[in-house]
């Protein structure tokens, strides 16, 4: 039986469904594969998807773009897209005062956000431990950076610009080092595939004609 075309991987807490609405136009790629990723750590997301074949469109949403990122520096894939990926924290040309003060406004956003859903700023262990593991990810940005050295793939990071779990200021500094990357910045928060599908779509659609 053959394999999958195009992957998707979801973020922390969520699942494959989150790519429900996206489905119907990535077909158009060829046989779109929604994996449910195990819990916790990126280590254990990657665990998930160990045995993907080669050559595929690989999307990422959050920590599953990590995941795709990790996966792709690896294993050649034919394109990845990284939405509302996390990035390390960056100035971005402001100046530290500027930065922390914005930053400082986004966590206070988020959990705003989060009791407005009706769920807990705290998170559950399993996803502490996500959250735990991208802060030290943070804390080393060329770890990080390094993986996007690595890929040779074709990549486009969309993202939200009143993104408040990864202001938009992170993306662009590391898009910046990357030039062959190509980034999008839309009007809208951290799950763009869920709140914009349409729009998300044109956006893959298009880099993916370009290509």
């Amino acid at each position: 039986m053959p394999g999958p075309d195009v992957v998707c991987l979801h973020g922390v807490g969520r699942s494959g469904q989150d790519w429900d609405g996206v489905r119907t136009g990535l077909e158009r790629y060829g046989v779109v594969h929604t994996p449910d990723l195990p819990r916790a750590t990126p280590a254990t997301f990657l665990s998930g998807i160990a045995d993907l074949p080669a050559d595929v469109l690989l999307v990422g949403h959050s920590l599953g773009a990590v995941v795709a990122l990790a996966h792709a520096a690896t294993v050649p894939v034919r394109g990845l897209v990284l939405s509302n990926s996390f990035f390390p924290p960056a100035r971005n040309g402001r100046s530290r005062t500027a930065t922390l003060t914005d930053y400082a406004a986004h966590r206070v956003a988020v959990v705003r956000e989060l009791s407005q859903r009706g769920v807990s700023p705290r998170p559950r262990i399993s996803t502490g431990r996500a959250m735990g593991a991208l802060a030290r990810i943070g804390l080393r940005p060329q770890s990080f950076y390094a993986l996007c050295s690595a890929v040779r793939a074709p990549v486009l990071v969309l993202h939200g610009r009143p993104d408040h779990f990864v202001p938009v200021d992170f993306a662009m500094a590391g898009v910046a080092r990357n030039p062959a990357w190509t980034l999008r910045i839309l009007n809208g928060g951290h799950d763009l595939h869920l709140d914009q599908p349409t729009e998300w779509l044109r956006c893959v659609d298009s880099w993916h004609e370009r290509r």
